[in-house]
């Protein structure tokens, strides 16, 4: 089974399984990236929309939302529960890694997502170049610190997608031109910020 199909078949239980993702955890690493109202926000691998409601809090009405997934299933039940916020977010089905998405935002958030990136320091690079606005941050975030996620993935036999330390990302991400810093990192989350006007392509 490929990798989207097996999202799409986890997508009507998504949530009833996602333990991690509680409203006080997000909310905690939304503290870490500094948005702001009226701002524009992109959500990379949006899967659910688990992030979508505490985003629209913190951009409020004036504020933008694209939410991205190449998983329709996923893409399905973030449809069916937040269509309705304010901002209404704008869902679209994009393979981000081979397609270009448009516009330009000030915040792009690849919460959970990294460790299912095919060329992660390639498809950052596209994205602060192409849809990065000046002075915005891409933010590669995860709920909880890195044992947890790599027990996951080793459950599903997929050590080549092992997540490192998040000292030892950034560090790789500065060396592929990349102005990467940790935000925050322990056992209650990761969170590397990727600023927009460091190094140059």
């Amino acid at each position: 089974m490929d990798e989207r199909s097996f999202f799409d078949n986890l997508a009507p239980t998504w949530d009833d399984n996602e333990v991690l993702s509680t409203p006080e955890k997000v909310r905690y690493v939304l503290d870490f990236i500094d948005l702001k109202p009226g701002q524009s926000v992109l959500d990379l691998g949006t899967g659910t929309g688990v992030l979508l409601p505490f985003l629209a809090e913190r951009i409020g009405d004036e504020g933008k939302i694209t939410a991205v997934d190449y998983s329709e299933g996923m893409l399905s039940r973030a449809i069916e529960k937040f269509s309705a916020l304010t901002p209404k977010p704008e869902f679209l089905s994009i393979d981000f890694e081979n397609e270009t998405i448009p516009g330009e935002y000030d915040h792009i958030l690849l919460y959970s997502v990294y460790p299912h990136l095919h060329t992660p320091f390639e498809t950052i690079k596209w994205l602060r170049a192409v849809n990065l606005a000046e002075n915005g941050v891409i933010t590669v975030a995860f709920p909880t610190g890195p044992d947890f996620i790599n027990n996951i993935h080793r459950e599903r036999h997929s050590d080549s997608d092992i997540l490192p330390p998040a000292e030892v990302l950034a560090t790789t991400m500065r060396n592929h031109g990349l102005d990467a810093h940790v935000a925050k990192a322990d056992e209650t989350c990761y969170i590397i910020n990727i600023y927009k006007n460091g190094v140059t392509l």
